[in-house]
């Protein structure tokens, strides 16, 4: 059912992790949710039609519900190079691992211009296939935190983005049960 690119390390007695990754975009514009009310009132719910945008790459290690959360200003080759050694400095800066990261299609993914860290194979989902994704599962808590705020700045949103993914990375039962699909290896 995947689609592995690379060469599977040959060590067997290196530890293998399978990790997912997907990457969400965060803008001044609002996220609007329903609000609880009672019978008879309106809510108000600030509202901000921003067009600035901030991007946050994110890895989750589904079993553990161990993440790693990366904000960036774009998503592109670059910035996903970037998110990868980042990535594997943060999770596995001794080089013991073998991490298998399950990536979707998108273009910076693919890309010949890609440099993976030593350790680290790109694993890639079927195509148009979000629902297999377990990182995309990532985004709905840390969303949740972010709702029904108007932003001013680009720099308020950033430090509200920036607190609600060290909560999220502090919070492996949470994170483990929305990404943890009875399919996935356990690896």
């Amino acid at each position: 059912v995947f689609i592995a690119e690379g060469e599977i390390d040959s060590d067997p007695d290196r530890r293998v992790e399978f990790w997912c990754q997907d990457e969400a975009r965060h803008g001044t514009k609002s996220i609007l949710s329903k609000t609880w009310m009672k019978t008879g009132e309106r809510s108000g719910v600030p509202h901000s039609n921003g067009y600035t945008w901030l991007y946050v790459y994110g890895f989750v290690h589904p079993w553990s519900g161990r993440c790693d959360l990366l904000r960036f200003d774009s998503v592109d080759v670059a910035s996903f190079n970037a998110a990868l050694k980042l990535f594997k400095a943060r999770v596995d800066p001794d080089n013991e691992a073998h991490i298998v990261l399950y990536v979707d299609n998108a273009g910076w993914h693919r890309s010949r211009n890609v440099v993976c860290p030593e350790g680290i194979e790109l694993m890639f989902s079927l195509p148009y296939t979000p629902e297999l994704m377990p990182a995309e599962h990532l985004w709905r808590p840390l969303k949740e935190g972010l709702a029904n705020r108007a932003w001013g700045s680009l720099d308020e949103l950033r430090d509200a983005v920036d607190a609600r993914c060290a909560w999220l990375m502090s919070q492996a039962a949470l994170v483990s049960q929305a990404t943890c699909f009875h399919w996935l290896p356990k690896a």
